[in-house]
């Protein structure tokens, strides 16, 4: 009786009232990250590509990540749930025989962890987030369910169930009750999203419906095939897409503001800012719309299931390719900043990003990949063969690769022994080259680069580089020959500003050296 009282007071009191709600300072706690499905952070540093580490489920997922706030994150696969630790590390896996490739979990004000198993025949669990033991679960019934589970404001968990005999939005109260269910449609795969009054707003196989909080119809919106993905919400407007080609933009009274058609069927969700929503198509595209429905840009990317995020620097990030690359693009134009391959293709695979900035995405296999941001700190210094004076005013040239791809370059000014200081450099394993005023590149391999642990590194370099294409030969001894006894700084290999023997004995000592 103690549930139904506090259940009933709920419903009066709308969002005011509630056992719990999305877990308080959760980097990225539910699909949609908050209640407005809005995918957009406004915490840590930007990312440039550069892999932060690997883990590794071995199991088959069509899951999106979700961060909580010690930093762990989850996601599904078909042999369970998975809890990843931020150095990842495998905290614990749940699996008791049920599928959860196809389910994004939300994380509940206690860290409770809640999921979508056994999609052919659902149910809903409710995870501890310390260990991950069951603490309860729910039979929802169902076929063909691809929709993730929900929390509103209210603390309930709220989610549909598939195809016939689903077709519900299931009301569940955090003790595992069922608080109502309301059928919707012959299917319903949609992850619902909140307004400030209670209201969920959530798609079917031919509408997309405003429930209220008491689990009656407020309105809906035909449309011609199934609404599916995250809806998202932004100050007086609704934004969706349907299976139809059409996406749509409604207000908080259902009526349509627009529509723009796309080339083939909407499957996932959007992301929000202040003043774009961003969506993709399974014509291959992503767009960029202002709100008021004016096209901003569009970038063909090969994109299907995926549905955006947002950077705290505005960067969207999408998987394309056809679910088997991540894109990093500039929010002004939609160009591509960076892209990044992340194996076996998961099509409806959606970035989540962390408190510091790190931008998660799982593969096809299972495979979570932390793609570090730039919050690095090196402590580095290099010393140029045949160089007598002092390096201050000079500047280094550092770059980080990792399998042998550049991911990231940048110039420091050096100290007068020079030594130099990087910040926000990548994070994670790489191999790092240094150039030094004329000098040859020099490697140091394997730097592990963290936020909270500062690498250091000392090069010894080759010199009698001048034309910087990495190895010393012609070009290099004919720019000394031409500035022999001259002042001209840019040239000089030994300190001193004046081309003379000693330059060109450095070029003739390393004649034919190659840079690393």
């Amino acid at each position: 009786m103690r549930y139904i009282a506090i259940a009933g007071l709920s419903l009066l009191l709308g969002i005011t009232s509630g056992w719990a709600q999305l877990q308080p300072n959760a980097p990225w706690p539910s699909l949609g990250k908050d209640y407005q499905n809005t995918r957009r952070t406004t915490q840590g540093a930007p990312t440039n590509g550069s892999v932060r580490w690997n883990y590794n489920a071995n199991s088959r997922s069509l899951s999106s990540p979700v961060i909580a706030a010690d930093g762990t994150i989850y996601f599904g696969a078909t042999n369970g749930i998975h809890a990843v630790r931020p150095n990842g590390q495998q905290r614990w896996r749940w699996f008791a025989g049920y599928s959860a490739a196809t389910s994004t979990p939300a994380i509940g004000a206690d860290g409770t962890v809640y999921a979508l198993v056994n999609p052919s025949d659902a149910i809903l669990v409710a995870l501890n987030p310390t260990n991950g033991t069951l603490l309860w679960s729910l039979y929802l019934g169902g076929n063909n369910v691809i929709s993730s589970p929900a929390i509103g404001p209210d603390g309930r968990i709220y989610v549909t169930n598939g195809e016939i005999p689903g077709g519900y939005l299931n009301c569940v109260n955090p003790d595992g009750t069922l608080a109502w269910r309301l059928y919707l449609d012959t299917e319903a795969n949609s992850t619902p999203c909140f307004g400030d009054d209670g209201t969920i707003y959530v798609g079917s196989a031919r509408h997309l419906n405003a429930i209220n909080p008491n689990g009656t119809f407020r309105w809906r919106v035909p449309v011609f095939y199934p609404v599916q993905g995250s809806i998202g919400l932004s100050g007086s407007r609704v934004f969706f897409g349907a299976w139809d080609g059409a996406f749509r933009s409604v207000n908080l009274s259902g009526v349509v503001q627009w529509l723009a058609t796309m080339f083939g069927p909407i499957e996932s969700g959007v992301a929000l800012t202040n003043d774009r929503v961003y969506m993709v198509h399974t014509g291959g595209e992503l767009r960029a719309y202002a709100h008021t429905g004016t096209l901003m840009w569009r970038h063909s990317g090969g994109y299907r299931g995926t549905t955006p995020a947002v950077g705290s620097d505005g960067v969207i990030y999408a998987v394309g390719n056809n679910g088997g690359t991540v894109n990093a693009l500039v929010p002004s134009n939609g160009l591509v900043r960076w892209s990044a391959g992340i194996g076996t293709a998961n099509w409806y695979a959606s970035p989540a990003i962390g408190a510091d900035g790190t931008v998660y995405v799982v593969n096809g296999d299972g495979r979570l990949t932390a793609f570090g941001p730039l919050a690095g700190f090196l402590w580095a210094g290099g010393d140029v063969d045949g160089w007598n004076g002092d390096y201050e005013g000079r500047s280094a040239v550092v770059q980080f690769y990792q399998d042998g791809e550049l991911k990231y370059e940048t110039v420091a000014p050096l100290n007068a022994d020079g030594t130099f200081e990087l910040h926000e450099t990548p994070v994670g394993e790489h191999d790092i080259k240094i150039r030094i005023h004329n000098s040859l590149f020099g490697r140091v391999s394997n730097v592990h680069l963290e936020v909270d642990q500062p690498a250091r590194i000392q090069v010894r370099l080759l010199n009698g580089d001048v034309d910087g294409n990495n190895i010393v030969d012609d070009a290099d001894l004919l720019y000394i020959l031409l500035n022999f006894g001259s002042h001209a700084p840019d040239y000089d290999l030994n300190g001193d500003d004046i081309i003379d023997d000693s330059d060109l004995l450095i070029v003739l000592f390393n004649f034919g050296a190659v840079g690393e």
